[in-house]
Formats: C-alpha cells, structure tokens, sequence
C-alpha cells in the first residue's frame, strides 16, 4: 500500500516532468522561431496620423506642404503615430505544422541607407506562425538617437527618400525585436531580426 506522502511525492515529480517537457518544447519552439527567415510581403491600409498613404498613391497625390511640416512636427514631438496592416512571411526551416510562438511586444527599426532613422513599440499580444502572417500594427514612430539626442538627420533621410519618385524599396531596411512569451517569463530577443525585402 502507498503511503499519502509517497502517493504527493509521485505526483509532484509528474508535474515537474509535465513543467519541464512544457519548457523544453517551448524552448525548441523559440529557437525555431529565432532561427527562421522573416520576409516583408508588403504593408496595407497605412495611415499616419491618419492620413492614408495608400489613397494618395493612388490618386497621385502628393503630400502638400504644410502635410509635410505637421508630420514633421509630430515626429520631432513624439507624437506621430502608425497605423497599418503587416504582412509577415515567417518560414521556419524545420517546420512540424503546429507551431506557434506568441508574442507580448515587439520593437521595430527603420534605416534609411543602413543607417537609423525611425522606430516604434507594438505593444499588443501576437501569434506567429510557418506562413503568411497578417499582423494589425498600432505604434507611435520615434526618431531614433544619436548620443541620447534624436537623429534628425535619419528623419531628413526619410522625408527625402519618401519626397522621391523612386522605387523606396530599396533604401530601406526593416528589422524587429520582439518579446517572447515563455512558462517563465517574458523574455525579449537580444537583437534586432533583419526582415528581408518583398520578392519584386
């Protein structure tokens, strides 16, 4: 006969195994995830401040002046914010068809020519998935710093870049940290993930 303290003993040893098999597929999951390839597939329903981008692309609208200066006010104060739809292409190298990784928070990081300029916080829980991601993204847009003061020179980049008539593509690199949700915490990425460009 099994004594009550023999009987605890036993379930408290399953439920660590139970734990510890939980944080190693975790842990397996992550990796895969830190491991895979992101690929930008493109972005929908931009609006910053408001303001749709895609409309005036498609009427050919330019931005006016003083669009300009107010856009250029609310980055310099801190207060621009991103509205839009992310199509993320995640492709894991050794995918098993259920995984999935949350997560609770995740930074971004626009340079212009390989050099800083913009970045901002999503700060909303994420799913991500082997596949084609279609990520909502509500984020202020910062200027990046240079010696604990903003980098006006990265913004003057992008209003350049974006005042063109060029394909901006190209000038443009997009990287990502994100924050992973684990059995023992949140844990964030110690650097930032390069997203390649969209296939032309």
């Amino acid at each position: 006969m099994i004594s009550s303290s023999n009987r605890l003993v036993q379930r408290l040893l399953s439920a660590i195994s139970v734990c510890l098999l939980a944080a190693c597929q975790q842990a397996q999951t992550i990796k895969a995830f830190t491991e895979a390839d992101y690929r930008l597939e493109g972005i929908e329903n931009v609006k910053i401040n408001g303001l749709s981008l895609e409309e005036r692309a498609g009427t050919g609208r330019r931005l006016s002046n003083q669009e300009r200066d107010d856009l250029l006010a609310a980055v310099a104060t801190n207060n621009l914010t991103l509205d839009a739809t992310m199509l993320l292409h995640v492709s894991l190298r050794e995918p098993t068809g259920d995984q999935t990784l949350t997560i609770t928070n995740m930074k971004w990081l626009i340079l212009v020519e390989g050099q800083e300029a913009l970045t901002g916080n999503m700060d909303q829980a994420m799913v991500l998935h082997d596949g084609l991601n279609r990520i909502p993204v509500q984020s202020p847009v910062q200027l990046t710093e240079v010696d604990g003061r903003p980098n006006y020179e990265g913004l003057s980049r992008v209003v350049n870049l974006v005042s063109s008539n060029g394909d901006i593509r190209q000038a443009l690199t997009f990287q990502i940290k994100p924050t992973v949700k684990t059995p023992v915490g949140n844990i964030e990425s110690p650097k930032f993930i390069s997203v390649s460009k969209p296939r032309e």
